[in-house]
C-alpha cells in the first residue's frame, strides 16, 4: 500500500437535523437540468455558508472562490451557478443545536422548504456570485467487483494519478482530495466539510 493519502469529502452538518438540515444548509440541483452548462441551483437564502455540497456538486460563494484560488492547489476550475430557485428564509436565526428546526415545511417533505415557493431575485442578488468547483475525471478507479456496497471497496490507481490536489474518476462520482487539499480546506471550513480516507495503489 503507498503511503499516498486521499480522501472523499462530504458536508458536515451544522444542525442535528437531518435531511431538513441538509436541504437548509446546502440546497438541491436534481429538479433542474443545466442551464446554459451552469449547475442549476435551488436553495434558501441569502444565508449560504462558504462551501457547500448540492448532490455530488460542491458550490462556493465568491469569498470562497478567491481564496481557493490563491491556495496554491491544483486539479479545478469555476463555473458559475445558475441561482435557478432561491427562496427567502432565514433558518440560519433559529437555534442551530436544537433537537429539531423551528419551522417544518407544510408537507413534511425537506425539499418543500424550496420547492413551490416563489423565486426573490433580491435575496439571490444578496447572495452574490456562487461557483461551482469544477474537479476533471483524471484518474482510475479500481472496483472488485461491477457492483460494490461501499466507497471502502474502490482504490484509486496511483498509476493513473498525474499529481493534482482534487480529482475525480469515472467509477466514482464524489469528490476526491490530496492531503494537502483536506488539511486546507479543513483548516478554512473544517465547520461545513467532513472527510474520510480513500484507498489508493
Amino acid at each position: 500500500m503507498a503511503d499516498i493519502r486521499f480522501f472523499k469529502a462530504s458536508a458536515r452538518s451544522i444542525t442535528p437535523w437531518g435531511d431538513y438540515g441538509d436541504i437548509l444548509q446546502n440546497g438541491i440541483t436534481m429538479h433542474s437540468p443545466r442551464v446554459g452548462g451552469r449547475l442549476a441551483l435551488e436553495r434558501t437564502g441569502p444565508y449560504i455558508p462558504p462551501i457547500t455540497f448540492p448532490g455530488l456538486s460542491i458550490v462556493l460563494t465568491d469569498a470562497a472562490r478567491i481564496l481557493l484560488e490563491s491556495s496554491g492547489l491544483t486539479g479545478f476550475s469555476f463555473l458559475p451557478v445558475e441561482k435557478k430557485l432561491i427562496v427567502e428564509l432565514h433558518w440560519e436565526t433559529w437555534r442551530l443545536s436544537a433537537e429539531e428546526p423551528a419551522d417544518y415545511p407544510s408537507s413534511g417533505e425537506p425539499e418543500d422548504y424550496i420547492l413551490g415557493n416563489p423565486h426573490s431575485p433580491s435575496v439571490a442578488m444578496a447572495m452574490g456570485e456562487l461557483w461551482e468547483l469544477v474537479i476533471p475525471f483524471s484518474v482510475e478507479i479500481l472496483r472488485p467487483a461491477p457492483m460494490v456496497n461501499s466507497y471502502k471497496e474502490l482504490t484509486i490507481d496511483l498509476r493513473t494519478w498525474g499529481g493534482a490536489d482534487l480529482l475525480r474518476g469515472r467509477d466514482y462520482g464524489g469528490a476526491l482530495f490530496s492531503r494537502q487539499a483536506q488539511d486546507w480546506f479543513t483548516e478554512r471550513w473544517g465547520q461545513y466539510v467532513t472527510f474520510d480516507p480513500f484507498s489508493a495503489v
